[in-house]
C-alpha cells in the first residue's frame, strides 16, 4: 500500500480561496503561540535566571574578598601581638619605671614637668603581668606629647599607651597637662614553667 502525502491535505481543495486564507492565519497564529510559548518564554527566563544567579554570586565574591582582607588584617594583629608578649622579645633586664622617667625627661628637657610617676603591676593570667607606670606631666606643648610618645611606643621594648588624658590649660592654649599609662606585658615570673 502506497501512501499519499496529499490526500491529508485534500480537503484544501474543497475550502474557498478566503477559507484557505483563514486557515493559513490560523496555522501561522498557533506556530507563533506555540513557538513564543515552548521556545522564547523559557529561554527568556533562563536567562533571567542566570542574571540573578550572577548578581547572587558576584555579591558573595564582593563578600568573600572583603572577609578575606578582614582576616589577613587580624592574622597580621595576631602575628603582631604575639612578637610583642614573645618571651624571646623580653630583657631581663628591662625595668620599666626607670626607662619611662629617662626617655621622658629627655624629650621634656628635665624632669621639672614631671608631677608624678606611679608604678602599678597587674596579674593578666598565669603567664603573663602588666607592668605599667602612670604619669602626671604639666605644662607640655603638644610637639613634646607627640615626640615623648613617639619615643616611648618606637623604642626597642613593646610599650603602648594604655590611657590618654590631655587637658588644655586655661591660661595657655599652647600647654597641656597631661595623665597617661604606659604599660607592657612580661611573662610571670611566678608561673610555673611549662
Amino acid at each position: 500500500m502506497n501512501f499519499d502525502w496529499k490526500s491529508p491535505f485534500a480537503f484544501l481543495q474543497r475550502l474557498s480561496a478566503r477559507e484557505r486564507n483563514l486557515l493559513g492565519v490560523a496555522v501561522a497564529a498557533a506556530a507563533v503561540i506555540a513557538f513564543y510559548t515552548l521556545v522564547w518564554e523559557p529561554l527568556a527566563e533562563a536567562k533571567e535566571k542566570v542574571e540573578r544567579q550572577i548578581r547572587v554570586k558576584q555579591q558573595e565574591l564582593v563578600e568573600i574578598q572583603d572577609l578575606r582582607t578582614r582576616y589577613m588584617e587580624l592574622l597580621n594583629r595576631l602575628e603582631a601581638s604575639k612578637k610583642i608578649i614573645d618571651p624571646a622579645n623580653f630583657d631581663v633586664n628591662f625595668s620599666l619605671f626607670p626607662h619611662i622617667e629617662s626617655t621622658v625627661g629627655k624629650v621634656l628637657g628635665g624632669r621639672d614637668k614631671i608631677r608624678s610617676m606611679s608604678p602599678k603591676i597587674k596579674a593578666i593570667n598565669d603567664a603573663y603581668v602588666e607592668e605599667a607606670v602612670e604619669l602626671k606631666l604639666d605644662g607640655i606643648s603638644l610637639t613634646e606629647l607627640v615626640e615623648m610618645m613617639y619615643s616611648i611606643e618606637k623604642g626597642e621594648q613593646p610599650l603602648r599607651f594604655s590611657r590618654l588624658q590631655i587637658k588644655k590649660r586655661r591660661r595657655d592654649p599652647h600647654q597641656f597637662d597631661v595623665t597617661a599609662t604606659v604599660s607592657m606585658l612580661k611573662p610571670n615570673k611566678q608561673a610555673p614553667a611549662s
